[in-house]
């Protein structure tokens, strides 16, 4: 289809007038879409002049490729968004769709094989972008991250969190798969300083006993926190302001995860991977976000895939698993650049 800008015809009163030449065109509707066109174009164009930037630059492992571990095979899974490692079922991941899904969560082995899908009764899924868990000791709660801004015209995002499902080894290893419903413990509505944007990142600093949340914005993003909950008392609700912690230099984020011991952070976008290193101090404090954000990144090449959305770190945190958004979703694992345990 081709566009063709719109041809304004003046009253002759004011076609001398070039003042009231831009007000009427401004008025027309397709002066509007025009500017909505412009500002469409300008943004795939920075996108790609920033991401062509970066592969032009000598990443830290630029030959590396990732390694397929699963195709999944349930095409109900047709825009995975997020994925976790399962605490309390060996060998599985958590992953979610995009909006358009019902309020679902799916349990899915290294075979691909879905093992569970979990419903969240009451639960809403404007835009569902990524998932975290919060481990303490045996215990785990997912959060599901209902964060997404596209239109940027929401006043609050959602953060759902829910003990994890633990299935029996009879459930894990069943043919069928196996249909749940389940209700989450809290609903945290997030409000942000100067109004919500559009953020698709969340990870769980279990450091700082934080939640961390990620901007998506053309050349880099905003960092947040919100403490995470007690969820000792009766509270099924609860609103938080994030605060501001940095600034991420990561050009269209997509998705992150934080290492066990709080040190490491790993952002993705469609087509890189950063990788940031908090310093411990002489005295064994370790340093605050703001200053780990500031220093150069490891940054990797995640290869030519179709918009990656989903990241999660391995069990010895020298690795990363990652998805790709479509049908017969596949899920990647990738060496890190430097060992994220030194």
């Amino acid at each position: 289809m081709v566009f063709q800008f719109p041809t304004f015809v003046f009253s002759r009163t004011t076609a001398d007038d070039p003042y009231e030449q831009n007000r009427q065109m401004k008025r027309h509707p397709s002066f509007t879409v025009g500017v909505v066109l412009v500002a469409l174009t300008s943004t795939l164009v920075v996108n790609y002049f920033v991401e062509s930037f970066l592969f032009a630059q000598e990443v830290s492992n630029a030959n590396t490729v990732g390694k397929q571990i699963a195709i999944l095979a349930d095409e109900a899974i047709n825009e995975s968004s997020g994925i976790v490692r399962s605490h309390t079922n060996p060998n599985c991941f958590w992953t979610h769709n995009d909006s358009g899904d019902k309020p679902r969560l799916f349990l899915v082995n290294r075979d691909g094989k879905t093992v569970a899908r979990v419903g969240l009764s009451k639960a809403k899924a404007i835009d569902w972008e990524d998932i975290a868990i919060h481990i303490v000791g045996d215990d785990a709660h997912l959060i599901i991250g209902d964060i997404g801004g596209n239109t940027q015209s929401r006043k609050h995002v959602t953060l759902y969190v829910l003990r994890e499902p633990k299935l029996t080894t009879d459930d894990l290893n069943r043919e069928v798969t196996l249909d749940l419903s389940v209700d989450f413990e809290l609903e945290m509505e997030v409000t942000f300083p100067g109004g919500v944007t559009n953020y698709e990142s969340i990870a769980v600093d279990h450091s700082s006993h934080s939640i961390l949340i990620v901007e998506k914005g053309n050349l880099s993003g905003r960092v947040f926190t919100v403490p995470l909950p007690s969820l000792l008392d009766d509270k099924h609700k609860m609103r938080v302001e994030a605060k501001q912690v940095g600034v991420a230099p990561v050009p269209m984020a997509t998705a992150c995860d934080i290492s066990a011991d709080g040190r490491s952070l790993v952002i993705i976008g469609y087509s890189i991977g950063f990788l940031f290193r908090r310093e411990i101090s002489a005295a064994g404090e370790i340093e605050s976000w703001k200053a780990a954000l500031e220093r150069e990144p490891a940054v990797f090449s995640l290869g030519k895939l179709r918009q990656t959305e989903g990241v999660c770190f391995s069990e010895d945190e020298k690795s990363i698993f990652f998805t790709s958004e479509r049908v017969q979703t596949p899920i990647f694992e990738i060496d890190l650049p430097i060992n994220p345990n030194r």
